[in-house]
């Protein structure tokens, strides 16, 4: 076996028994923008201007897909960061974008109180809240 194939072994070994690899989630979902992620943005009506006024946004983005394994009541439902296709409508024109919309999020259990142990094997439910946007260079 090659010894960085090994070193890295050992790493990925030691990372996933200290759990830092554990994650809610395996794999992206699509999400849609005007369905999923602009009723979040209208709650902070300046940002959501900013955001209609400056970029056209595709309607069909990636979300966090929530694994079945970590949190098995939440398994399939997406949650953010979410990333869109966007065009920036800048002084020179239209620049191609990935528009990065982040949110805040609470999970909680079947009595309706939040999880704030780390245990979220129990979550039932998910509230998400606006945080910020990013502006990255296209995907592709």
């Amino acid at each position: 076996m090659k010894r960085w194939y090994r070193s890295a072994l050992a790493a990925c070994a030691v990372a996933s028994t200290l759990g830092l690899m554990a994650g809610p989630a395996l794999a992206d979902g699509s999400v849609s923008f005007s369905a999923d992620i602009l009723p979040l943005i209208k709650a902070r009506p300046p940002f959501e201007k900013f955001i209609s006024d400056t970029f056209q946004v595709t309607d069909t983005g990636w979300g966090v897909r929530i694994g079945n394994g970590m949190m098995p009541h939440l398994g399939g439902a997406r949650m953010g960061p979410y990333e869109f296709e966007a065009l920036w409508h800048s002084r020179n024109g239209d620049v191609p974008v990935t528009l990065v919309i982040d949110t805040d999020i609470k999970f909680f259990d079947r009595k309706g109180r939040e999880i704030t142990n780390g245990q979220l094997q129990n979550a039932v439910s998910l509230k998400e809240t606006f945080s910020s946007i990013e502006i990255e260079p296209p995907k592709n």
